[in-house]
């Protein structure tokens, strides 16, 4: 019988640089390296702004008692908010309300004359004040005293601010409180209403609080 003849050894061959499939390879293994690199780049590209560490309301005055550094991812929009990276200019005040925990815009932030309310301190009815939350939002009802009357006696309410913020003057746990029918609140009233205000005040009117929808208790 004859013997069949035996394959003949095939001598492997160090790959050459210009074989294709070699070439292609390396090149996907630079791209990904070069776009893992970017991503965790990116990923470290953070910026330090200025937050809100407790709810803040028109007219407040910005300090370190009020602000916390955060570092965040923001791009472009970082333009859009107080940076941290330079102090706070003492003539720094709230021009809105800026919940706690959120990143203070720009356009919030004005100086002293800037402010477009003040702080008038008034006896309202206890009732409409107690359990409101710290630094609520409230519409405020005001009804006249009736002066004719020898008794106490008060006209109709009707409503002379909307959503303004309130604040106790003597807090306790953070929430109003008072065994008496008044109790004395700081309203942030738009400077137009001031003197509107003070006018009911003296007028011995009734301040009745009636907070804005979607507070928390």
């Amino acid at each position: 019988m004859a013997e069949l003849p035996e394959p003949a050894a095939k001598r492997l061959q160090r790959p050459s640089w210009r074989n294709t499939r070699l070439l292609v390879g390396v090149v996907l293994i630079l791209l990904g390296t070069v776009l893992g690199a970017k991503v965790v780049a990116s990923a470290d590209d953070t910026v330090p702004m200025y937050a809100a560490s407790a709810t803040i309301r028109p007219g407040d005055h910005l300090t370190a008692d009020n602000l916390r550094r955060v570092d965040v991812q923001l791009g472009a929009e970082s333009s859009r908010y107080l940076s941290a990276r330079t102090v706070v200019a003492d003539d720094s005040y709230a021009l809105r309300d800026i919940p706690e925990g959120e990143l203070v815009p720009l356009g919030a932030v004005g100086g002293r004359g800037a402010v477009s309310v003040q702080a008038v301190t008034v006896e309202v009815d206890a009732n409409s004040a107690r359990g409101l939350p710290a630094n609520a939002t409230v519409d405020v009802w005001v009804s006249p005293r009736d002066l004719q009357s020898t008794q106490e006696r008060y006209l109709d309410a009707t409503l002379a601010l909307q959503r303004v913020s309130v604040t106790p003057v003597t807090q306790d746990s953070g929430r109003f409180g008072a065994s008496s029918s008044t109790m004395a609140v700081q309203l942030r009233v738009p400077r137009e209403k001031v003197a509107e205000v003070i006018g009911a005040v003296d007028k011995q009117a009734r301040f009745t609080l009636v907070p804005v929808p979607g507070q928390g208790s």
